[in-house]
């Protein structure tokens, strides 16, 4: 195990005060973890933009602006379906797989945090990492809303060559669609429906790109006949089961 991890930890352990409560992050020690079943679908669209998964971080390294989220998003899930708190030591990345331990160096004043990458993002302007609240404080930029960082990858999922589809994994698929527009408001109606996510994921094929609206991976039968009835019964027809 990395020492300079083990003293960056003891140095990022801090008491944050919000709403007159005092809350004590803790701090990471990277660890390599399987690769999240959610998130990490590859490649997605958002604001008709596609992103592509990197399945090859190691010695991945960003310059560029980092901001931050709290309360607005405090015990909402994140794109991996934890549970964000914005008094832990996370972020959100849009290619780093999940979950990931990045270091992020605040260039303005030299601070350093380690943090726990699980969840997708951010989508504005030029933003390549957006931090918990907790990790925004550790860099003290807070009160600025911005700060230009670097972001170090220090420790990756394992059998990032093996993604979650091709694991023979169960999914529920809703279409297939050569229009994106009409995969991606599918997506967003079943989602919003079902409070679960849904995804799009993107084919080649010889006539093109085909978009296929997806939920999953799922491992319970009942569960997934339960979610093909549910959508059935809102109006939505064609939902079926698919492994790959």
């Amino acid at each position: 195990m990395n020492p300079s991890w083990i003293l960056l930890a003891v140095l990022t352990t801090l008491i944050v005060t919000s709403c007159g409560k005092k809350h004590q992050t803790k701090p990471w020690i990277p660890r390599s973890e399987p690769l999240s079943a959610y998130g990490n679908h590859s490649p997605y669209r958002v604001h008709g933009k596609v992103y592509r998964v990197n399945n090859n971080p190691a010695g991945y390294t960003e310059k560029g602006k980092a901001s931050w989220y709290g309360k607005k998003f405090h015990g909402r899930k994140t794109s991996n379906q934890e549970t964000f708190d914005m008094y832990k030591l996370t972020a959100a990345h849009k290619t780093l797989p999940l979950p990931s331990y990045v270091e992020v160096t605040n260039l303005d004043n030299g601070r350093k945090v380690i943090v726990r990458v699980n969840d997708r993002g951010p989508f504005v302007n030029d933003r390549i990492i957006d931090l918990s609240f907790a990790a925004a404080k550790v860099l003290d930029f807070v009160n600025q809303g911005i700060a230009n960082v670097k972001v170090e990858v220090v420790k990756a999922p394992k059998n990032l060559q093996t993604s979650p589809i091709k694991q023979g994994l169960i999914y529920i698929q809703l279409g297939a669609f050569s229009d994106n527009n009409t995969a991606y408001n599918l997506a967003k109606k079943v989602g919003e429906l079902l409070g679960i996510e849904t995804f799009v994921s993107i084919l080649k094929t010889q006539s093109g790109l085909l978009h296929r609206v997806r939920i999953g991976p799922l491992q319970s039968e009942n569960k997934i006949q339960h979610l093909i009835d549910k959508i059935t019964q809102n109006g939505i027809h064609g939902a079926q089961m698919v492994t790959e």
